[in-house]
């Protein structure tokens, strides 16, 4: 504030509680972020308050892969009256600001919005119920690390359709999560390591903005600012790391082989160090699938998200 009102005139009203719809709560060293009375209207204005909870926003295991049939003239006429767009669009501002979780079913949605089929629309109310199952949970922000850390993953080649993988990251800045995403890749990756090249090195890419960010924040709000801000690379594959550290080309196309060299680069530098993450302690694979319902819990709670 003292940085900022001797820039601009600026009135200090105290904490905020409230911000563009979501709650802000503080307890014990840690903000909370809850976006629930924005869910209680989102469910409301759906017709879907009174429906059957879910305990995941997708059913486990599954996709919702483009169908390739052309849909008939009643199906189109039924979709034009549903609330598809409106839900997809509700659906993506809640995993923008506060709701990682819902990422990997935005990714799924997002891709029927050009022609909605009935299997979409099934899909968006289930995820609608699943957060009438969770409308209370809450993104914690708990400065626990020191420097920043991106966690990456990619799901290898299971689009029935074009077989393009799937590429999820979290980003932390001091063990908090401040940025994720869920997209799918815009090549083809002939194996899993390559998919995973195309993950990190996309995940990177997002890091490097928020690093930037933070080190102008940080510079400009402490008196001798920070000299650097520790950058870490977390991937679950090891064979992608071994080949980053190793010399050599990727022996990929040529839109992979620049990301594999970009990202070889940042860790030969030091700007990026690598590290291993088995799995089971991905945050990012909950931006890369559909997990069953312990699965979903446990990645969520990596993802700094409690209930």
């Amino acid at each position: 504030m003292v940085t900022l009102n001797g820039k601009y005139q600026v009135k200090d009203l105290g904490e905020p509680q409230q911000f563009l719809g979501m709650r802000i709560r503080r307890e014990n060293g840690a903000i909370h972020l809850s976006q629930s009375n924005y869910v209680d209207e989102l469910l409301y204005r759906f017709a879907m308050d009174a429906s059957k909870p879910q305990n995941t926003p997708m059913v486990p295991k599954t996709r919702l892969d483009k169908l390739t049939d052309e849909p008939s003239a009643e199906e189109v006429a039924e979709m034009q009256a549903k609330p598809f767009h409106q839900v997809v669009g509700s659906l993506l501002y809640l995993a923008r600001v506060s709701r990682p979780d819902l990422s990997f079913t935005i990714n799924q949605l997002a891709r029927h919005c050009a022609t909605p089929r009935k299997e979409a629309w099934t899909a968006a109310k289930y995820a609608l119920r699943y957060l009438r199952k969770t409308k209370d949970i809450e993104l914690v922000l708990r400065p626990i690390e020191d420097g920043m850390r991106i966690a990456t993953d990619a799901d290898w080649a299971n689009d029935l359709q074009d077989r393009k993988s799937v590429s999820g990251f979290v980003v932390y800045l001091f063990g908090c999560p401040v940025h994720w995403g869920s997209s799918k890749q815009s090549v083809i990756a002939l194996s899993s390591t390559t998919a995973e090249f195309i993950a990190a090195s996309d995940g990177l890419q997002q890091a490097e903005w928020i690093k930037l960010v933070a080190m102008e924040v940080l510079t400009a709000t402490t008196q001798d600012g920070p000299a650097d801000l520790p950058l870490t690379l977390q991937i679950d594959n090891q064979s992608t790391i071994k080949r980053v550290k190793k010399d050599g080309t990727s022996g990929a196309q040529k839109a992979v082989d620049i990301r594999f060299h970009c990202l070889k680069e940042a860790w030969k530098t030091g700007f990026v160090a690598l590290e291993y993450v088995p799995s089971h302690e991905n945050p990012a694979d909950l931006l890369t699938k559909a997990l069953s319902r312990h699965e979903l819990a446990h990645k969520r709670a990596l993802c700094g998200m409690s209930q």
